[in-house]
This record gives C-alpha cells, sequence and structure tokens, in this order.
C-alpha cells in the first residue's frame, strides 16, 4: 500500500534519531582567538628589472626588447604570442639596424610560428617574415634561408589544412623577396606540391591519385587552382634562374668598330658553352655536396608524377566533350582557372625539356616527352576544344592573389593549347590527324582575323615562329598545311591599320621564312613575292629597329643575290632617307648605324645615280663624322674585295 503522508513524517523523524550526535566545542580560553601579526616580509625581486636600459637600445613600446619579445613567442597564451609578434614588426619597422645584430635570433624565433595552431599568430608571424626579408640583402638571408625553407616545406605537407592554405602565403613571400635562393632548392621543394592536391597509391603501383580534403573551408578545385597557381609561380623563377630563355635565344653579336689605336681582346671560349666542372678527389668539400644531380632524371621523374595528375585534375572539371569541331565548351570559372594554370605549368615543363635536350642530346628528353604525352594532351585538352566561360565578379578578397580571369571567350587559353598541341606533334599525320589540324588552324585564323589586343597577336606570332623554325616540321614540310594562314600573315602586313610594333613582328616572321632554304616552296607564293619586293620600303620610314636592322643584314649576307634584285630598284631613295631614320635604341647601341651603313658593302654593283646621292650627301655633311668615315671605309673595303 502506498505511504500517507504521516507514515514518511515517522520515518524521517527516526533517521533523525538515529544520526551520531557531534558535542559542543567549549570556548576557547580568552586571549588566544586572536590573529598573530609577528611574520616577517621580504620584497620579491627580479634581477631584469633592475636592469638599467640604455637610451641606444631598440625597445618596442611596451619597454621590450628583441630578446624578450622571442622568449614571450613560447608563451601558452594566443594573445602574449601575438602581442610579441607586434612588437617585433614595431623594432623592424622603427629600428631595422637590429636585423643586423639578432638576425638568427629572429628568424629561430619566428619561423616556427608558421607552424602554430592559431590563424591570427600565423598571419602575424608572415609579416614579420616579410618584414624581415624585405629589409635585408639576399646574401644575408643566405645563412638563415635553410630554417625557413624546413619551416616552408613543413607547413606545406601538415596535417592541418589550415596550415597548408597559409604555407602558401609563405611560398609567396619567399617567391617575391627572394626567387634565386627558391630556384637554387628546386628539386626540395617542389615535390611537396604533388603531396598538397595528392598521394602515393596505397599498393606497390606507382604514381599517385588525387585527394578531396574534407576539412577545408574551400572547395577541392579552388584548393588545385590555388597550389597550380603557385607552382607555376615557382616554375618560372626556376626558368629564370636556370636561363633557360636566355639559353634558347641565338647569340647576337654586337658590332664593333675597329679602332687601331686601343688594344682589344678576345676571349677563346663563350661563357655560354662552359660550366663548373667538380673533381671530388681533389676537392676537399664534402662529397655529397658536389657530386652532380642527373637533372634530366630528376625532371623526368617529376614530369612523370606531375603530367597525369594534370589530366586527372582537368578531366574532373571538363563536361563532355563535344561531337563536332570547333563547338564552344562552356566551362565553369574555376574550371577555366584551372585550365589557365595547368597549361602555364606544361609550358614551362617544356621550356626545361627543351634546355636540357639541348644542354644532354643524348638524353633525347624532348622526344620522349612527345611521345608518351602527345596523345593524352589531344585526349583531354583538344578534343573538346575550344573553351568558353561565364566570368562573375568575385567578392572574396582571398582571390587578390590569384590571376582573375576577365576573358570570358579565353582566347589566350585556346591559343596556348593550339600552340602545345603543334610543339608536341612535329610529325604530325595528316591523315589520321586531319580532324584536329583543321580545327587548330582554323581557330588560329579566325582569332587573327578578328582580335586587335597585343598579347593575343603575340601568342600568334610566336605559333608562327614554332611552325617556321629551322628544324622544318610536318607543319611547313608543305604549303598545303599553311597556306592560308602564311597569306593572311601576310596581307595583314600589308595592312594600313596595323601598328607599327605588330608590323615588325610580322616582318620578322617572314624573313625567317626568307632565310631558311628549307622553306623554299613558300616563296614561289604570290603573296611571299609581293612582300619581297616591298622589303626596301621598311627602310624608307622615319624610324627603324635594331631587330629590323639585324633581319635585313642577315638577308643581304646570305640571300645576296635576292636582296639585290630587290633593292637595287629603291636604293636611290633609300639612301636619300637614311640620314633621317632615328631609333630610340641607338642610346643603348650607338654601334647600331654602323651595321644599317654597312649594307652598302653588299649591293653589287652600284649605279652611278645612287653614288651621285650618296656622294652628295657626304660633301653635305649630312652624317656625323664617325659615321662618314665609316662609310667612305665601307665603299673602300668593297671596292678592294671585287
Amino acid at each position: 500500500m502506498p505511504q500517507t503522508g504521516a507514515t514518511r513524517y515517522q520515518k524521517f523523524l527516526k533517521s533523525e534519531k538515529a544520526k551520531t550526535k557531534l558535542k559542543a566545542k567549549k570556548d576557547l580560553p580568552k586571549g588566544t582567538n586572536v590573529t598573530k601579526t609577528n611574520f616577517k616580509v621580504k620584497k620579491i625581486v627580479i634581477k631584469e628589472q633592475l636592469r638599467k636600459r640604455t637610451e641606444k637600445e631598440a625597445l618596442s613600446i611596451r619597454k621590450l626588447n628583441v630578446k624578450e619579445l622571442i622568449t614571450r613567442l613560447n608563451h601558452f597564451n594566443t594573445n602574449t604570442r601575438k602581442d610579441a609578434l607586434d612588437g617585433l614588426t614595431e623594432l623592424i619597422s622603427a629600428h631595422p639596424e637590429i636585423l643586423e645584430k639578432d638576425l638568427g635570433l629572429i628568424i629561430h624565433g619566428v619561423s616556427p610560428m608558421i607552424l602554430n595552431v592559431e590563424k591570427i599568430v600565423r598571419h602575424e608571424s608572415l609579416k614579420v617574415l616579410h618584414l624581415i626579408l624585405s629589409n635585408l640583402s639576399v646574401e644575408k638571408i643566405d645563412p638563415f634561408f635553410d630554417v625557413m625553407s624546413t619551416f616552408l616545406r613543413s607547413a606545406m605537407t601538415h596535417i592541418n589544412s589550415r596550415i597548408q592554405e597559409d604555407s602558401l602565403l609563405f611560398l609567396d613571400i619567399l617567391l617575391l623577396c627572394a626567387p634565386m635562393k627558391m630556384a637554387k632548392d628546386f628539386y626540395r621543394i617542389i615535390p611537396n606540391f604533388l603531396d598538397m592536391i595528392s598521394k602515393l597509391h596505397i599498393d606497390s603501383k606507382p604514381g599517385r591519385t588525387l585527394t578531396v580534403n574534407m576539412e577545408s573551408q574551400i572547395t577541392s578545385v579552388r584548393w588545385r587552382s590555388k597550389v597550380l597557381h603557385r607552382l607555376q609561380d615557382y616554375l618560372q623563377k626556376f626558368v629564370i634562374h636556370n636561363k633557360v630563355l636566355e639559353f634558347e635565344k641565338p647569340i647576337t653579336e654586337c658590332t664593333e668598330v675597329f679602332d687601331q689605336t686601343k688594344l682589344k681582346y678576345y676571349p677563346l671560349f663563350k661563357p655560354t658553352y662552359t660550366s663548373v666542372c667538380y673533381l671530388k678527389m681533389l676537392s676537399s668539400k664534402n662529397s655529397q655536396e658536389i657530386v652532380s644531380v642527373d637533372e634530366v632524371e630528376q625532371l623526368k621523374g617529376y614530369i612523370d608524377n606531375l603530367m597525369p595528375l594534370l589530366f586527372e585534375i582537368w578531366l574532373e572539371v571538363c563536361p563532355n566533350m563535344n561531337k563536332e569541331k570547333n563547338i564552344e565548351t562552356v566551362v565553369s570559372e574555376d574550371a577555366a582557372s584551372l585550365l589557365k594554370h595547368s597549361l602555364e605549368i606544361i609550358f614551362l615543363l617544356w621550356d626545361l625539356i627543351e634546355h636540357l635536350n639541348k644542354k644532354n642530346p643524348s638524353s633525347d628528353i624532348e622526344s620522349s616527352f612527345c611521345q608518351k604525352y602527345k596523345n593524352l594532351y589531344t585526349l583531354h585538352f583538344v578534343n573538346a576544344f575550344p573553351y568558353v566561360t561565364n566570368v562573375r565578379t568575385k567578392q572574396n578578397s582571398d582571390t587578390s592573389l590569384e590571376n582573375v580571369i576577365t576573358d570570358s571567350k579565353l582566347v589566350l587559353e585556346n591559343l596556348k593549347i593550339c600552340h602545345l598541341f603543334i610543339l608536341l606533334n612535329p610529325k604530325i599525320n595528316l591523315k589520321l590527324q586531319n580532324k584536329d589540324i583543321v580545327a587548330i588552324l582554323h581557330y588560329i585564323e579566325k582569332t587573327f582575323n578578328h582580335n586587335t589586343k597585343d598579347e593575343v597577336n603575340d601568342a600568334i606570332i610566336e605559333i608562327m615562329h614554332t611552325i617556321f623554325s629551322t628544324e622544318v616540321s610536318n607543319w611547313s614540310k608543305t604549303c598545303s598545311v599553311m597556306d592560308g594562314l602564311f597569306r593572311k600573315i601576310i596581307c595583314a602586313y600589308f595592312n594600313k591599320n596595323m601598328s607599327g610594333s605588330w608590323k615588325q613582328k610580322i616582318f620578322g616572321v617572314l624573313c625567317k621564312v626568307a632565310l631558311n632554304d628549307k622553306l623554299s616552296h613558300f616563296h614561289a607564293i604570290d603573296a611571299y613575292e609581293m612582300w619581297l619586293k616591298n622589303l626596301p620600303d621598311i627602310l624608307l620610314g622615319s624610324s627603324v629597329t635594331e631587330q629590323t636592322i639585324d633581319i635585313i643584314h642577315k638577308f643581304a649576307v646570305q640571300s645576296n643575290d635576292k636582296f639585290n634584285i630587290v633593292i637595287k630598284p629603291k636604293l636611290s631613295m633609300i639612301i636619300e632617307n637614311l640620314p633621317n631614320i632615328v631609333s630610340s635604341e641607338a642610346a643603348n647601341n650607338p654601334n647600331m648605324y654602323y651595321k644599317l651603313f654597312s649594307l652598302f658593302f653588299w649591293i653589287r654593283p652600284w649605279d652611278n645615280e645612287s653614288l651621285n646621292v650618296l656622294e652628295k650627301q657626304l660633301l653635305d655633311s649630312k652624317y656625323s663624322d664617325d659615321h662618314c668615315k665609316y662609310i667612305i671605309d665601307t665603299l673602300k673595303s668593297r671596292t678592294g674585295s671585287t
């Protein structure tokens, strides 16, 4: 039965009686309930507080010096670490001379902060490092660069995705302030880019697979775009460091005027063709530091890992291929950014491949790269070509460092696809690849006709230089492939609305065709013959560039018969105009005019009218004394040679 209220109360009383009763203590005797105050007090003294500050010592607003601020970087409190970094920023800004004294202490203290869990600490440490690198020369940073490089690589492969993202900002700072040091550390840093977007296969198969980081605040597409953007910048710095583009340029000799009153020195070897060779048995250095690294094999290994990833990245974002060629494929803006960076990376890899192939012809790295990736490149990039996108206005400030897509037609990107297809397929099969060839050339012609942007025109000129290179490929072996585009370029040369710089670039392409005997089948085209007849007109203008003079001089030397045929009808007019020709480049190269006047040597024979015009100019002092003497000596040497 349920208990009533009375029953519960009875049980409560019974339990209270059963409890142990505590007896009350007696009151304390009088006089003992008093607090004793007869203890001694001693001051707490911190010796650092007693140290006197000198007037010359650099202190922050909170009166802390460098060592004290570095000590606070190890504090457990986030705000304390942030305040210490702010103090370092104040000190370096107000007293940059402290970097001369405490550079090692500062770098060793600040660099580990890039791996800190707190975002605010990482960003403040990046500000300090940027300030340090901006105020010092590369030589002073050199002893401590390994420290920063180590923490950079640790951040790039960190398990925390937020730290990985901030490592890209650290990379931007190092590329901006110490690009050459970064380039020297290329083969140590470059594998970390692969680890940021992929991982090795779990099984024994070689290669990598793309990863998806679910913890990141940005999508996988944007994250890969950020990584590829930095990889592109890093490869550019490496190309510049190795002088790849300079190596590929033809060696042009400066025109020098012989002066018998001055002593001349001529080197036995060209610096371009010499390199340092280490001998282990004669060197006291560590053998690990002087063993020459096989660059070709290292680059091959890196390319074999990177190229499949680039194809896989594009495959994930590219829509299905159109059944018909020249039907535009619409891609998202993020996909367009990925396309842009991927193509730039492939181009930079190609520059490195060409560079190493010229240095080591036996490696055959160029042909093996073409054979291995030309079909995959066509499958992934060319089959769905051309691409367009929808450009939208971005509100996110995080994109300030990114290359934002501004052209919805993606003209430059599509031209790069055309250029890479031509580079990877020098031995193009006209029957099997006819569909791709027609699509590529049709897009170039269409762009060439409807474009007015200089950067797009420059891209087309680069494509033409590749096609009409010294090594004739199947693209220029016959006129059938390039006939239409070649004619349109010649027509553009005669277009009066074209700018002088653009006309000069077309002139360089046409002269390359004129000077190459292997391209003689193009010389029979009527449009080319018309251009050749008007070739001397470029010397009838008011200005001329150094490149134009070099090209005409080569044409006069290598194809003297053609040169005389085209220049004779207008020789007297050219001579009359010579004193009026000016060039902005003459200030940097005053000997440029001597090369122009040396054309007189290659005119065979002279007619009386032209000689009379030149003689009258010399008598009327139309030229300076030095130029006048050079012209007379040139004509004398010509007479002696005949």
